[in-house]
């Protein structure tokens, strides 16, 4: 078997737009669920919000004000990067759902401080939440096809183009290790870094392998690992032994906290798991993505190159993910290995199970693993630079992409409008968030196109 079948039928065939009878029934599923569990207290989507959760918990902090953080929180991701990337013929964002589902799980009034089922507050708080939920995740999906259908009537059609906003990242992720080398060892190492990917990628591109970015991105990860393995021995050499009596107290304390914790996580693992499930399903099946770059090749049927994207995406939020659930006992909705595993399932059942049966691991396992990286302290140095480049790369290439679709909607003059909104975002202080700027600008480009078409003008 070649490696170009299976680059090209791993994973779930993905028809866009989504299906829209499966779509409104898994996203109110999972809306219902989402809602519940946060509501619960005991997994959230935002790492903003997780780390208010335990005070909340604990009626230390009033409903009313981790209702407004949430607010806060979940708008701006929503409209700034929810939405320009989950219209037209691309597959929808997670943001779509769990943003909205974490402010309803902390708003929705009820008692925190009794099991689910002991209290009337308790019962009704958990019931208005899964109802909340499934009502915003149903009429998300709806909206969302609803957008679609209105983007592909125009007379200058915008939802096929809209694809072109991730297409200039999809070749360029292995970038996400280049740059993590250069910010974290320095520039000579990763022009290095650089160098070897490059020649794999014409390497590969010589030799007839497919889709040269996998192997670029491999061998930028293979540079990374051994640097990352290299300060670790250095560190761990170079560390000077504290005697015993002087840390024993606060790791046995902190130790306690963390057994606590994962104790109150795991007794809600049927529900955590169960979401789990229908995750990776909608995942499979092409319902629901974590990550635009991620979510088109998925759309193409690269689900390998898409898995690796989600591979670098967990390595650069496990260890916040999982340290902060161990600390405040909310665990996160998901953690980007669970999509990855998913896209390389041959069906959406198979995702399911696998799914669950990681995020059972995940929950069985928090404490172990948060204790590891607490020892290799460079594995968390270094997936906080990741994802400080996967972001940078995100906003370059999105902006790039954001001009190709507004070049498909205007022509020239749809690019230049393009360059022209990131310079006054950039005077301004960014008030629209970097990585979403081509994409409103492409999709402006492409209202103000199709009006002027109405009008009688030749547009394109």
């Amino acid at each position: 078997m070649s490696a170009g079948f299976l680059l090209v039928t791993i994973g779930h065939t993905v028809t866009l737009p989504v299906p829209f009878i499966p779509s409104v029934a898994l996203f109110a599923a999972i809306g219902a669920l989402s809602s519940a569990l946060a509501h619960r207290g005991v997994s959230v989507f935002h790492d903003g919000l997780r780390p208010v959760m335990g005070s909340f918990r604990k009626g230390e902090l009033p409903r009313k004000e981790v209702s407004k953080t949430s607010f806060n929180l979940a708008w701006g991701f929503f409209w700034a990067f929810g939405i320009p990337f989950s219209i037209g013929y691309v597959v929808p964002l997670v943001y779509m759902i769990f943003m909205a589902t974490d402010w309803i799980g902390v708003t929705v009034p009820g008692d925190q401080s009794s099991p689910w089922h002991r209290t009337a507050r308790a019962r009704r708080g958990v019931a208005l939440a899964l109802l909340a939920g499934g009502l915003w995740g149903a009429g998300m999906a709806v909206l969302l096809r609803l957008i679609t259908e209105a983007m592909h009537r125009l007379p200058i059609e915008m939802a096929g183009p809209v694809h072109l906003f991730s297409e200039p990242a999809a070749g360029a992720y292995f970038l996400f290790a280049v740059l993590t080398i250069a910010y974290h060892y320095g520039y000579r190492r990763a022009f290095v870094a650089l160098v070897a990917c490059s020649v794999a990628w014409f390497g590969a591109q010589t030799a007839g392998l497919p889709y040269p970015a996998v192997w670029s991105f491999t061998v930028g990860v293979v540079f990374l690992l051994a640097f990352l393995i290299l300060e670790a021995r250095r560190g761990k050499a170079a560390q000077e032994p504290t005697v015993a009596w002087a840390i024993e107290d606060d790791d046995d304390e902190e130790e306690d906290v963390f057994d606590e914790n994962a104790r109150r996580i795991r007794r809600a693992l049927l529900p955590i798991v169960a979401l789990a499930a229908l995750m990776g399903a909608a995942y499979n099946w092409g319902l629901m993505t974590k990550d635009p770059i991620s979510g088109l090749l998925y759309a193409q049927g690269l689900a390998i190159p898409a898995a690796l994207i989600m591979l670098a995406w967990a390595f650069a939020f496990i260890p916040m993910k999982f340290t902060t659930a161990a600390v405040t006992g909310c665990m996160a909705t998901g953690t980007f290995l669970d999509q990855g595993i998913s896209m390389l399932m041959p069906n959406p059942w198979a995702a399911a199970a696998a799914c669950a049966a990681l995020r059972a691991v995940e929950v069985l396992a928090l404490v172990a693993v948060v204790r590891g990286i607490e020892r290799l302290p460079s594995i968390r140095e270094v997936a906080d630079v990741m994802r400080t480049a996967i972001f940078h790369v995100m906003e370059i290439g999105f902006l790039i992409g954001g001009a190709l679709a507004a070049s498909a909607f205007a022509g020239q003059w749809g690019f230049a409008i393009v360059v022209a909104a990131w310079f006054l975002n950039s005077r301004k202080n960014f008030p629209v968030m970097p990585m979403s700027v081509g994409a409103y600008a492409a999709l402006a480009v492409g209202v103000f196109a199709n009006i002027l078409a109405l009008l009688g003008f030749q547009v394109t």
